[in-house]
């Protein structure tokens, strides 16, 4: 098992810097680094004109990959993470179904050029957040408020175009070993009390809950169809995935915390827990429960996000400590998780947020007050790179002779239970 980051700056710095950050995460404790082919397709250029290829950019990333490779890292690869070319945009993007083609036309392209450099790919990061932070949130472009029913239309398309960009790749000659998935955000929203003050709380947390696809998602895993209803509108669209449940190979978990209000819809904390700085609370349990629901897909499942974004290096230690304590409980009691992604390798322009929110094992300021600088509340995560093993059933053996305690940290019981089981070491293999 990799415990693992993913390792998102601003595109053109990466671009540039690329081969000093993989050093660096390298010496530090990752073997595993997430790519978006999103840097090729917007910011790098790799199709800055519908039907040009830019060579320049495809070579760049080769080289990019080529670097992993070098440094024993297992790039995971997604297509789309919110971004696209603005000719794109200037042909409607996502609210229009005639466009879906163009990005499977892609997709299959950046599967020609770097196919054979990753094996595990996904279509899109977190479809419902893009569709509601771009129409019923406003603040993701275009920056609209409560357009529900076109939410759910951009949310659609991107499923469909999930399907048939897995059909189109799966039909390549080389993409036999490809494991082909989707990310999705997982959240849910709820009230700090209950009663007459927190119904209209209730109300708001129920449709948030609702529009991030929480069941909407869920049952469309299960069953391949889609149903989308807009508050006083009830059902406007509707989709049957002809063959079923729709075509997934590994299934991606983004999780960060189940948000909490009180009467006024105002953030508030559990009790026990952490604020973070987004501001949403710890949650280790809500990460355990979202594997054991996306277990029911049948699909190995990967926690492809979370983190805790916070100055208190404590509260890092605790937090990031006691959520991989939650996944290794799912492992030992039988649930397919293969890897865990940290957002993020460095502390990053966070979309709305700038850079307000630091995320990152390694802190960086603009203002140059910090450089890459590791943070004390990460270390807790070179302990356990250090000590889970390559193999799965290794990694569930010492899951499963551990004491799931939380103090000292959950690593120091791991480093216990490894001692009696054997952890077979760390070297450079990602969890497959």
């Amino acid at each position: 098992m990799a415990v693992s980051m993913v390792g998102y700056e601003e595109g053109e710095r990466f671009y540039r810097r690329y081969a000093r950050l993989l050093e660096q995460v390298q010496r530090g404790y990752c073997q595993c680094k997430k790519v978006g082919l999103q840097l090729i397709q917007t910011i790098l250029g790799l199709e800055p004109r519908q039907g040009y290829i830019d060579e320049e950019a495809v070579k760049r990333f080769l080289e990019i990959f080529k670097c992993l490779e070098q440094h024993k890292m297992e790039p995971s690869v997604s297509i789309h993470h919110f971004v696209h070319p603005a000719w794109f945009d200037a042909k409607g993007g996502w609210t229009k179904e005639a466009n879906i083609q163009l990005f499977v036309n892609f997709a299959v392209e950046a599967f020609k050029r770097f196919g054979q450099h990753a094996k595990l790919w996904s279509s899109f990061n977190e479809p419902t957040a893009l569709a509601v932070g771009g129409y019923i949130a406003g603040n993701f472009p275009p920056g609209k408020m409560f357009h529900f029913t076109m939410a759910g239309k951009v949310l659609l398309n991107l499923l469909k175009a999930h399907c048939l960009a897995y059909n189109a790749i799966k039909a390549l000659p080389n993409s036999s070993g490809t494991k082909f998935g989707l990310t999705h955000a997982m959240w849910q929203f709820r009230t700090a009390g209950e009663g007459l003050l927190y119904l209209p709380a209730k109300w708001a947390c129920g449709w948030a809950t609702y529009c991030m696809g929480w069941d909407v998602v869920h049952d469309w895993m299960l069953t391949g169809r889609f149903e989308w209803r807009a508050p006083l509108r009830g059902v406007v669209h509707t989709w049957q995935y002809k063959g079923g449940k729709p075509p997934m190979d590994w299934w991606g978990i983004q999780y960060y915390s189940r948000p909490q209000v009180n009467w006024a819809m105002q953030p508030s904390c559990p009790k026990g827990e952490v604020m973070s700085l987004m501001p949403y609370a710890s949650d280790p349990l809500g990460l355990y429960q979202c594997i054991q629901r996306s277990s029911a897909y049948g699909i190995p499942v990967y926690v492809t996000e979370t983190g805790f974004p916070t100055f208190d290096h404590d509260h890092m230690q605790t937090v990031l400590d006691r959520y991989l304590k939650e996944i290794l409980r799912a492992i030992s009691d039988g649930l397919d998780c293969r890897g865990y992604y940290i957002w993020t390798l460095v502390d990053n322009f966070e979309w709305a947020e700038g850079y307000t929110k630091p995320f990152g094992m390694y802190a960086w300021r603009p203002d140059g007050s910090k450089d890459r600088e590791l943070k004390e509340g990460a270390k807790i995560l070179i302990r356990y790179n250090e000590l889970l093993p390559d193999s799965y059933e290794n990694v569930k053996a010492i899951a499963r002779g551990a004491a799931l305690k939380q103090k000292p940290t959950y690593a120091d019981m791991l480093e216990r239970a490894a001692e009696t089981t054997g952890s077979g070491g760390h070297r450079d293999k990602a969890m497959a």
